[in-house]
């Protein structure tokens, strides 16, 4: 994240105590070792005492090796409910990404940690509330929300669609978007009091029993616990949970069709994550606000749709995830173009992952794959 935080109490220098009567548990929550970006936590408990520790094997989106093909996977016609953990299907995934969507119907009273990847989540609809260590970090539609790896977190809802990302490389904020004293340029989508940062809550000391589901590759290491972890009594730095609602977004727009990497908002060292937001088209007398005919040489191009008209696509509904593949050309289809001349803005939303690993279609979204969304730009 780019701006420093602090909350609650912390000692008046870092890795000391103030009072020997009362010492607090300092946990180093930090990434790349000792040099990337870190918080502080001070617990009332030490952050490692658990009970026991057991392996649990999970359910594996099962990876597919169809042909090469541009697709529309109905994501919002994929089963899942539950909690966060039950209900997150992947659809698409690499080495490096995994795609995918939750549908959460319940609340959990667990915990869930991310040894390998940081998560992304678009909320589409729903509400609900992230709970960590670090505070409560409330999420409504429109949201996107950021989990770093290795937090600790469960989130409360009863309702609520989500669009997911999971990285194992480190996702951020794209480096041009910021001087060299780390702050956000002018003229960039977003501002640093945009975002909404975990706010620390009443903590806790208490006996409570409960799991932390640490996941891995192919299984989880449920670790049983009988002291909360909600015992930070405050904490500070740089690591932490964030929000941020695509409404608070400044779109950028030109005289001509603007090429997606002005609609970047996050990325890692092999993708990016854009967001087309409702925008006015361009203002060339002659211009053709749609997109134009491109072929990705380099990337796969995966786009969930979460509200409005994406002009530039047909038969696609609310939810809908495409892929359009490397190697294969694509764009408008028929008709589009001629149908879009004139028209001053749009109100679609969507949200869009470029890959320069090839991504590989799962068992879970050939199940809702429109198998003819290739015949859409051929017109007899």
């Amino acid at each position: 994240m780019v701006y420093y935080v602090k909350q609650g109490k912390v000692t008046e220098s870092r890795h000391t105590f103030d009072d020997r009567s009362n010492i607090l548990n300092e946990e180093l929550f930090g990434e790349d070792s000792f040099d990337g970006a870190y918080s502080l936590l001070y617990h009332m408990n030490e952050p490692t005492r658990v009970k026991s520790l057991t392996r649990l094997e999970k359910h594996k989106d099962k990876v597919l090796g169809d042909d090469t093909k541009h697709l529309h996977i109905r994501a919002g016609k994929v089963n899942a409910s539950g909690g966060f953990l039950e209900s997150r299907r992947f659809i698409l995934v690499n080495s490096k990404l995994r795609i995918g969507i939750a549908k959460i119907t319940e609340s959990s009273g667990d915990f869930y940690r991310n040894s390998y990847a940081d998560i992304l989540l678009f909320v589409k609809n729903g509400k609900g509330n992230l709970v960590s260590p670090q505070g409560d970090l409330e999420f409504g539609k429109g949201d996107y929300v950021y989990i770093p790896r290795g937090a600790t977190f469960r989130i409360e809802s009863a309702d609520a669609y989500l669009f997911v990302i999971e990285s194992r490389e480190h996702m951020d904020i794209p480096q041009r978007y910021l001087n060299r004293y780390g702050q956000l340029k002018e003229g960039t989508p977003y501002y640093s009091r945009d975002f909404r940062i975990p706010v620390l809550k009443e903590t806790s000391s208490s006996n409570e029993n409960f799991k932390v589901f640490v996941e891995y590759d192919d299984y989880y290491m449920v670790e049983e616990r009988d002291r909360s972890i909600l015992d930070v009594v405050g904490w500070d730095g740089y690591l932490y949970p964030f929000a941020i609602n695509v409404n608070m977004m400044a779109p950028i727009v030109g005289k001509l069709h603007m090429p997606p990497p002005i609609h970047e908002t996050f990325s890692g060292k092999g993708f990016m994550v854009g967001t087309f937001l409702p925008r006015k088209f361009d203002f060339h007398p002659r211009s053709i606000p749609i997109s134009y005919y491109h072929n990705n040489i380099d990337v796969d191009e995966v786009i969930f749709y979460a509200s409005g008209n994406f002009m530039s696509r047909k038969g696609i509904e609310e939810g809908s995830v495409t892929m359009h593949v490397r190697g294969i050309i694509h764009g408008p289809q028929p008709g589009t173009i001629e149908s879009s001349i004139g028209k001053e803005g749009t109100e679609e939303l969507a949200v869009m992952v470029e890959s320069y690993e090839p991504l590989i279609l799962t068992e879970t979204g050939k199940e809702v794959e429109d198998p003819k969304y290739m015949e859409s730009w051929y017109s007899k």
